[in-house]
């Protein structure tokens, strides 16, 4: 996948080559190095350059995402999820980022958590912070587990803020993608059997406002 380069966007790597030099720590604007638990060698995780004097940040795709199961549309989503976290645009989310950005992905945002999963899937284990590589690596591995009902439940809960039980279905569609391996058309056909099962219950969940009551939606799945 080559998506089209644009601001904030993500390119491919150059074919492999000797860089001249070291690459430079990543540096904080007070000059200190902001994520001093990565290797000091690590290539860096972004490209920037100034068009029209603005500043363009380039994400860098470092794994094969094909190999992944990550299509075009689900890894913007993706990238549009780091990015809303990487408040310094360097590639690398701190612990307390991180942490941040797993409460969104419904894994439990608790710091004793979010610490034990840095480290499973970081170099850094002394900060415990995650790079853009490592977060794919980290979503693309999730696709290719079988999600439990209990997973699924604690990322529905997530956007259910009054408790209803309820969610849109654009944060359904969203939290399925993440969470099983399927394309969009699956999805679709899973949410036409839950409406083919449920279009009757009560209280009713009228089509044209496009909830989804998730406690009935796992349980179908269980069945």
């Amino acid at each position: 996948m080559d998506p089209e380069m644009t601001e904030d966007t993500v390119q491919s790597p150059p074919a492999a080559s000797q860089p001249s030099s070291k690459p430079a720590p990543l540096l904080g604007l007070l000059g200190e190095i902001t994520h001093p638990g990565r290797p000091k060698d690590e290539e860096p995780h972004v490209k920037r350059s100034v068009k029209k004097k603005k500043e363009i940040v380039e994400y860098l795709v470092r794994v094969d995402l094909d190999e992944m199961g990550i299509d075009e549309t689900f890894f913007e989503e993706l990238k549009e999820l780091f990015m809303m976290f990487d408040g310094d645009r360097d590639g690398v989310l701190s612990i307390k980022e991180f942490e941040r950005l797993i409460g969104v992905l419904g894994r439990g945002a608790s710091e004793e958590k979010a610490h034990k999963l840095a480290a499973s899937i970081s170099v850094d284990q002394t900060e415990h912070s995650v790079s853009f590589t490592e977060y794919l690596n980290m979503m693309g591995s999730q696709r290719n587990d079988e999600p439990t009902p209990d997973s699924l439940l604690d990322a529905f809960e997530l956007f259910d803020h009054d408790g209803t039980g309820r969610i849109t279905e654009e944060h359904f569609r969203k939290i399925m993608r993440s969470k099983v391996k399927e394309e969009g058309e699956e999805i679709k056909e899973m949410i036409e059997e839950y409406r083919r099962i449920h279009c009757a219950s009560i209280p009713e969940t009228p089509e044209e406002e496009k909830y989804i009551d998730y406690r009935k939606f796992v349980e179908m799945l269980q069945q």
